[in-house]
């Protein structure tokens, strides 16, 4: 096997346009990763070589769920690579070769890439490569958007065509404004992640012509296709949708990856129009509605004089007899509520001589002259008892729960410098660390530092956990924002939300994450699934920069280790 570095190099897992994908062992951290070596001659230009660190950068602080994350980038023997996590499953292009995705199927997929690409816009990365292939599906539908190879800043100049004439991208999926001197935008992302929808909807390109002069020619000019008309049976709303999306236009498309997205999903739910009654065929004679009896006269009110009594049928002839006397039913009521008047009043004086009463009892004062239950107890003392006294109120002594030790995070196992500890209000134990097992955290370029200290809670239910963190969200005045991952201290300072597990579709409801600076700094998250809490603490973190290092930290080497992360 050939040896790069550390990596032991397995076997070749795909070949693009820039690079070949290794499945490599990185003997160095004792795990399998996705190894990316940039073909020789981009490696060779030095103005490739410095965009592609700085884009490395960035794509390694996106930590959004559905971006592969990049343990490690840089230069080995004067080669620039990729280490990233391996992630079993099959690209969309190959599963689009079985054929077109059910429609939800394909709604399912395209959320997910909008909230990668979302975010990568966020911190200012265009992808430029949105294409079935780029799109990684795991056999439990969880889906990556990979290969930002390509990726480059929204403020960076240029255009998709290099000096050589060189179109950057692949053409299929290539928005109009690409082959000019427009902006480079995240709306061409938007464009791409439109193409891909119809392909997953009908099985084939947008514009299947051949050639890249007519695929230029397509992009440019030709009317977006429409969905239904190739795959009858489709809701006709989504040909709307995809029109929209790859409007010629940029600013006519939808605003963002994830509007796009959304109107996708209405679309699927959007009530089909009923057939109007005029079109429809009537088997037989129709039957026309009972009418509604009218009555002869108007209401006059009701009957004046002596109450006539019910009436009641007697006999085959259907003859009309009067019933037997009414009742005095008004001075029945009266009487009713006479008693009932009575019964409040015998309750209230019952209720004011108890209290009286035990008043009397408390303050030996004047009181009723009914005289009192004997009981056994020996007679009242003139000097207080030690009984009467106030109860001397002690910490509970702290619990060893061996299910939160279960429960702890890989990284604090089996420390010896993990402690029982007592737990917070509305906790049930907790568990006390000074440092974690693994240190201080190479990634790419930059050593994450450990955090100095972390304490982790077990609740008795989901809501004595959740009021924990939300008391946290109130003293910190942290502002919900779930779109920027809860933690994002250097784009949105003081924010808190839901985080996404590697294998699941959406964030938990109940998993909470927040990091904010203080003294220490804090980064805590929910565990609804252990109903536990963590709270890592940092002493180093002084500045929003730090704390987003122990962001990262808490993204490699706690999240990383959870079940389904």
């Amino acid at each position: 096997m050939e040896q790069f570095g550390p990596y032991r190099i397995e076997g070749l897992l795909g070949r693009g346009g820039m690079g070949e994908v290794h499945r490599a062992y990185d003997t160095a951290h004792d795990r399998v990763v996705a190894l990316k070596l940039l073909s020789d001659p981009f490696g060779a230009d030095e103005a490739f070589r410095a965009r592609f660190r700085r884009e490395s950068q960035i794509v390694a602080r996106l930590r959004e769920p559905h971006v592969i994350p990049i343990h490690a980038y840089g230069e080995i023997d004067g080669r620039l690579y990729l280490d990233m996590r391996l992630v079993e499953g099959r690209d969309l292009k190959e599963l689009l070769a079985d054929g077109p995705l059910e429609p939800v199927r394909a709604a399912g997929i395209v959320e997910q890439v909008a909230g990668a690409l979302d975010a990568a816009h966020a911190d200012g990365l265009v992808h430029r490569d949105v294409k079935p292939s780029n799109v990684l599906v795991t056999s439990a539908d969880f889906v990556y958007l990979v290969d930002f190879g390509i990726a480059r800043s929204m403020t960076a100049e240029g255009t998709s065509i290099t000096g050589t004439g060189n179109v950057i991208g692949t053409l299929d999926y290539m928005a109009p404004e690409r082959f000019g001197d427009a902006p480079i935008t995240g709306l061409v992302d938007v464009y791409a992640l439109a193409c891909v929808f119809f392909e997953c909807l009908t099985g084939r390109r947008p514009f299947p012509a051949e050639g890249a002069a007519a695929q230029m020619g397509a992009h440019l000019t030709a009317p977006p296709p429409v969905p239904s008309r190739e795959r009858p049976g489709l809701p006709p709303a989504l040909d709307a949708v995809v029109a929209r999306g790859m409007a010629k236009n940029p600013a006519e498309r939808y605003p963002t990856a994830g509007a796009f997205a959304e109107a996708v999903r209405a679309a699927l739910t959007a009530p089909v129009p009923p057939v109007p009654t005029w079109q429809k065929t009537l088997p037989g004679p129709v039957t026309p509605p009972r009418a509604i009896p009218i009555p002869a006269a108007p209401y006059a009110g009701p009957p004046t004089g002596p109450y006539p009594g019910p009436a009641r049928f007697t006999g085959p002839s259907g003859k009309v007899a009067p019933a037997s006397p009414p009742r005095q039913t008004q001075r029945n009521r009266w009487i009713a509520l006479c008693v009932a008047l009575a019964g409040v009043v015998v309750v209230a004086l019952l209720v004011t001589y108890l209290v009286t009463r035990d008043k009397t009892a408390q303050t030996g004062g004047p009181g009723p002259s009914t005289p009192m239950m004997e009981t056994s107890s020996p007679p009242t003392s003139p000097e207080p008892t030690k009984s009467a006294q106030r109860p001397t109120i002690t910490a509970p002594k702290p619990v060893h729960d061996t299910r939160l030790y279960d429960a702890i995070p890989a990284a604090y196992k089996g420390n010896a410098s993990c402690g029982d500890a007592t737990p917070d209000a509305g906790a049930e134990a907790a568990v006390e660390c000074a440092d974690s097992n693994v240190g201080d955290t190479p990634s790419g370029n930059v050593v994450l530092k450990q955090p100095t200290g972390a304490r982790f809670l077990r609740f008795p239910n989901a809501a004595a956990m959740d009021a924990f963190f939300q008391e946290i969200v109130r003293t910190q005045g942290l502002t919900r924002n779930d779109a920027l991952g809860a933690c994002r201290p250097l784009k949105a300072p003081k924010i808190w939300g839901t985080y996404y597990r590697a294998e699941t579709r959406h964030p938990v409801d109940g998993e909470y994450l927040t990091c904010f600076l203080g003294d220490p700094a804090m980064l805590v998250w929910t565990d609804k699934q252990n109903l536990m809490a963590g709270v890592l603490k940092s002493t180093k973190a002084t500045n929003a920069d730090e704390l987003d290092q122990l962001y990262y930290w808490w993204n490699e080497q706690i999240l990383s280790t959870m079940p389904g992360g």
